[in-house]
């Protein structure tokens, strides 16, 4: 989930810098007819890079990218033993991820029916973008939010199976049987 958090940062943060450096560059290239932009224009520019700013650090905060506290007080934790639902680090990751993914699915929507609409190149560039983080946010709930199959024995991984190939080192219940 921090690549995914880290890729979502970066993404805002490349939309964001335009739109507080150069506001009346980003006005005239998207605007149909050249025209003088507007104070109002302007401040909506850039308080929109700001927000996107704002909801750059939110996610790297609260997805326990960057942590919130310099102490560890639990114990030791093997890495793949880690819950996040249950992380004490980062106890809002999986809300974070289900409202950014959302709003990566419908910004990409909306990019795609602009596109249409206008046909500028800018807002496909958006959709790509827009669309790789919502599968990447949807890969992450899916896979990455669950404790796994794993056994509280062996350790090993309850779903795999012996197709096509067999798994020599996997638990065996004669050998085991005879040890035990």
């Amino acid at each position: 989930m921090d690549n995914w958090a880290k890729s979502t940062a970066a993404w805002l943060g490349i939309q964001a810098l335009p739109l507080l450096a150069y506001p009346k560059l980003v006005i005239t290239l998207l605007a149909n007819e050249g025209h003088q932009s507007s104070d109002v224009e302007i401040y909506l520019s850039r308080s929109l890079g700001l927000s996107l700013i704002v909801l750059a650090i939110i996610v790297l905060f609260f997805t326990g990218t960057i942590p919130l506290s310099s102490s560890i007080t639990g114990p030791a934790v093997r890495l793949d033993e880690v819950n996040t639902s249950t992380d004490p680090k980062a106890p809002y990751a999986v809300p974070i991820l289900r409202v950014t993914t959302l709003f990566h699915f419908t910004t990409a929507i909306y990019c795609y029916m602009r596109y249409v609409n206008v046909a500028q190149t800018g807002f496909m560039l958006g959709c790509v973008g827009y669309g790789a983080l919502a599968c990447m946010g949807s890969w992450c709930m899916i896979f990455g939010t669950g404790s796994g199959h794993t056994s509280k024995r062996t350790g090993a991984d309850k779903r795999t199976t012996g197709f096509p190939f067999k798994n020599s080192s996997a638990y065996d219940k004669k050998k085991d049987r005879k040890m035990g």
